[in-house]
């Protein structure tokens, strides 16, 4: 797959995103075929560990193709499929984070187990600055990293961090110098691999299901239900022609 590349050594899989040219933003092409990757993944013996990581030094990933996302939303749908598929590895996964890791980019390094940052990165989440309601499950997981006040923050500011300051809310777990971030992720990785890999991923298995469950079916209708209200929304329009124009949006509360 172009849009994916896929390489194994020594039980450690590395999954990059290969759009380098648009910052590794992720369309529905990406999406489906990190679906793909990830559930082949799962019914692999040779892995141990998934490394995931952007194209180059100069993105993780970008967020949404917001282009695609205009045209037919069918990237936006996908989102969450994909994100949950980086979850629902078996496997530990380390995001190794070069550059931006914003928006759906952000998002998708939460589902990782753990994420390595480069001390010249930037990372946040900002679908404020778009006029989006996010997806209920990626808000639960940000709160299960980082606490309600900290998740609070990232959603109502839509800023992007450094490094540091996302290690300081527990958004990272290491923040690295940029030249030995891949030689640190690696090594990392061999640690966990030299482990007993049935011990890891039970592990794994025990701490994701005691998180899973706290939202009740009627809920997360509910829920549901008003982030799709958004997406009809003027201010969601305005924010999605503001980012392509690179300009401010004026948003107006309708």
């Amino acid at each position: 797959m172009e849009n994916i590349l896929v390489g194994k050594q020594d039980y450690i899989c590395t999954v990059t995103i290969n759009s380098p040219g648009k910052r590794n933003s992720l369309n529905s092409y990406v999406l489906k075929d990190i679906i793909t990757v990830f559930n082949s993944i799962n019914t692999d013996a040779d892995v141990r560990v998934v490394i995931l990581r952007g194209a180059g030094e100069k993105a993780f990933c970008a967020g949404a193709d917001i282009e695609a996302l205009m045209v037919n939303g069918v990237a936006g749908n996908l989102i969450p499929h994909a994100v949950q598929s980086v979850a629902n590895c078996r496997y530990p996964v380390i995001a190794m984070i070069y550059g931006y890791a914003i928006g759906a980019g952000c998002d998708l390094s939460s589902a990782c187990d753990f994420r390595v940052i480069a001390d010249t990165a930037k990372i946040g989440i900002n679908p404020v600055k778009l006029g989006i309601i996010y997806f209920p499950e990626a808000i639960q997981r940000f709160i299960d990293l980082v606490g309600i006040s900290y998740a609070k923050e990232l959603f109502f500011t839509g800023r992007f961090l450094t490094a540091q300051r996302a290690k300081e809310i527990g958004l990272v777990n290491y923040v690295v110098c940029a030249e030995d971030l891949a030689s640190f992720t690696y090594a990392f990785a061999k640690e966990i691999a030299e482990n007993a890999p049935l011990a890891v991923t039970g592990h794994k298995t025990i701490m994701n299901k005691l998180l899973e469950s706290r939202l009740s079916e009627p809920a997360k209708t509910q829920l549901h239900a008003i982030m799709q209200e958004c997406w009809q929304t003027e201010d969601l329009k305005e924010g999605l022609t503001a980012f392509i124009e690179k300009r401010k949006p004026n948003f107006h509360g309708k």
